[in-house]
């Protein structure tokens, strides 16, 4: 137990010097209370809830992705599972005052339904799939999308969902 200790101490004076020695300055105790402070006021909490409203996009962009692309995923799941990111969405936009963050949760909300769309259109139902791609299309027209035509959306959210689920690692072929 102490040599793991004293190997983690020792560890710590080697990175805390290595940090001095890179030009990293060491901040004082007063520094890092004024650096939260001034996060600490309506605009700071505004700016962490719209992190956190990205952050929590990203990650469901990224399961849907990769629920869709898993073979062995029924379209039940499937949809369940981009109905419960609908929900989740739209609990994230009651929470945020920022029109971008509205305008981002418009986007994701306009291609989760274009992804609702693709899967009932795979499922065989194909009225479910127009009505889904409707919702789509309007929900992207209203956040400024120019080009809203099915086709396009439905290359868009392939490219998200290849994107996403990590089959293309930084883009490489």
């Amino acid at each position: 137990m102490f040599k793991k200790a004293a190997l983690f101490g020792l560890l710590f004076l080697v990175g805390a010097g290595f940090g001095s020695y890179t030009g990293y300055k060491l901040s004082s105790s007063r520094e890092r209370v004024l650096e939260w402070h001034s996060l600490d006021n309506p605009e700071g909490r505004e700016f962490f809830k719209t992190y956190d409203l990205i952050a929590r996009l990203s990650l469901a962009d990224m399961g849907a992705a990769a629920r869709l692309q898993n073979p062995k995923e029924s379209p039940e799941r499937r949809k369940e599972y981009l109905n419960l990111n609908l929900d989740a969405v739209q609990k994230g936009r009651a929470g945020v005052t920022d029109p971008a963050a509205h305008t981002l949760i418009d986007v994701e909300t306009g291609i989760t339904y274009a992804r609702l769309a693709m899967v009932e259109a795979a499922a065989g139902n194909l009225p479910a799939s127009q009505t889904w791609m409707q919702k789509a299309q309007a929900t992207l027209k209203q956040a400024g999308w120019k080009d809203c035509s099915e086709a396009h959306l439905r290359e868009t959210v392939q490219a998200l969902n290849k994107r996403d689920a990590c089959e293309n690692p930084c883009g490489k072929p």
